[in-house]
């Protein structure tokens, strides 16, 4: 008997996985504009082309360093000779400016990054939100960082070396003193070296987190990569917890998540992690309610408790004004309750509590929930509900309120918005540390019956493409 003819399947074509693209090496550029987040912008061939380091009007000598589908990357080598450098262009004073990856716009003069942020946001919101922007939240250009993440890495002797991480790398350049930082964390960049010989031999160290208070006390927090064991820890805090450090933490990594996944941190360029703690001792203090903004009462001044490694915005003085302008722009009443969405320790909701008849925080981090919780304690005020929530599901219920804040990460807050539509609330301040997201944020609450009533630019981090923003926005 014939066998039947065995049925065949199409044969499928085995893909060919494309190398990476071949870079272009150098080229003549004539940078056309800026983009957002502060690279000169040109074209090669009819392609942008990004390229760090290079200003508006300029034309430069450029070097390729990724090829995309849609943009290439480079970074200026040095302008064409007789080319006249931009107007704005300045000499930075950071001397290890070209090799650190962080205050990447500190050739461009402040006045001029201060100027292209409003200009950026103003150009986001005005095809949806035509509006006349507030007066920015400015910084000064130096000496405001109170907290700064450091790479550890030995030297040939076996001494310890602090470090930032070089520019889109994953190398690092040694640092002695940061242009940025306080006067407080950099004299522990001077000792820390020093300091860690006392300390036993710390494998597994990856980074470490130095965090000056209000009050220009000290923390210390150590990330791990590997358990140093309890004798380690014990020998560590021995070693740390004096000549000014009154609070030390201790973190071994889990895995890994990205930056959009957790709050916005312009510093630290890798991969941050999920950690366990091995060691908490002491505390910080934010001193909070020093800035009275013009149309509201004086709030009482406020001590918020917190531990090195805990987010707390990167500049003092800005943050007291930003809160201050939440407030003054949302007006909060004694009859009125209260959200406040994404809440850290308390930074926003304790001084909206002084105000409001009560405030119900959300927040996904069960320890900051605690922490804050703690601080309402300590301030003498009992009209604050602390809650633990995911905010980043695909779904957040919320209840029934009259005004609210959320300061959310770069991911955004859709859920948070659309419950908030459902909650009905009047009015609520949106803090953002992503334009995008924001503008994405903003249609949502539009379609739900909310207005753009103000918008302003908060320049959190100078001399970084990174931007912050407030915006109110009122039901109709």
């Amino acid at each position: 008997m014939a066998r039947s003819p065995t049925s065949r399947r199409p044969s499928r074509r085995t893909s060919v996985k494309k190398g990476p693209a071949r870079l272009w090496g150098k080229a003549t550029l004539t940078i056309e504009r800026m983009s957002q987040e502060g690279r000169g912008v040109a074209r090669r061939d009819g392609k942008i082309v990004f390229v760090s380091g290079a200003l508006e009007g300029e034309q430069v000598q450029a070097q390729c360093t990724a090829v995309k589908k849609g943009f290439d990357e480079a970074v200026m080598l040095e302008r064409v000779a007789d080319s006249a450098p931009n107007a704005d262009r300045v000499q930075p004073e950071c001397p290890i400016f070209n090799e650190c990856g962080g205050c990447s716009l500190q050739h461009w003069s402040m006045d001029a990054q201060q100027q292209h942020q409003q200009t950026m946001l103003q150009t986001l919101l005005k095809g949806d939100f035509p509006l006349e922007l507030d007066p920015p939240i400015l910084s000064d250009s130096a000496g405001f960082r109170h907290r700064l993440r450091l790479l550890v890495t030995r030297d040939t002797q076996k001494g310890f070396v602090l470090a930032l991480r070089q520019h889109r790398s994953r190398q690092a350049v040694n640092v002695e003193h940061c242009l940025v930082a306080n006067p407080a964390v950099n004299a522990m960049i001077q000792a820390l070296p020093q300091r860690l010989l006392r300390a036993p031999d710390l494998q597994g160290l990856r980074e470490i987190e130095i965090d000056a208070d209000s009050n220009n006390q000290l923390g210390l927090c150590f990330y791990f990569a590997a358990n140093p064991g309890e004798k380690t820890l014990a020998e560590l805090r021995e070693a740390m917890l004096t000549d000014g450090v009154i609070a030390l933490r201790a973190r071994l990594a889990t895995h890994k998540k990205t930056r959009d996944d957790t709050h916005a941190s312009e510093d630290d360029d890798n991969e941050l992690g999920l950690w366990q703690e091995l060691l908490a001792e002491g505390e910080l203090q934010l001193r909070a309610g020093g800035v009275i903004a013009e149309g509201t009462t004086p709030s009482p001044e406020l001590v918020l408790g917190y531990q090195p490694g805990d987010f707390t915005q990167t500049h003092w003085a800005v943050n007291a004004t930003l809160v201050a302008r939440a407030l003054q722009w949302l007006q909060p009443g004694e009859d009125e309750d209260a959200l406040d969405l994404f809440a850290g320790i308390g930074n926003f909701s304790l001084p909206l509590a002084c105000k409001a008849r009560s405030v119900h925080t959300f927040e996904n981090d069960a320890s900051m929930t605690a922490r804050l919780a703690a601080n309402a304690e300590r301030n003498g005020i009992d009209n604050v509900r602390a809650t633990t929530l995911n905010l980043m599901t695909n779904e957040v219920h919320l209840p029934r309120a009259d005004i609210a804040i959320l300061d959310p990460p770069r991911a955004g807050a859709k859920a948070v918005c659309e419950a908030l539509i459902k909650a009905k609330v009047k009015r609520l301040v949106y803090i953002s540390c992503h334009p995008a997201t924001l503008l994405r944020d903003a249609r949502i609450l539009r379609q739900g019956g909310y207005r753009l009533a103000k918008a302003a630019m908060v320049d959190m981090f100078p001399h970084t493409g990174h931007s912050e923003a407030i915006a109110l926005f009122q039901r109709a």
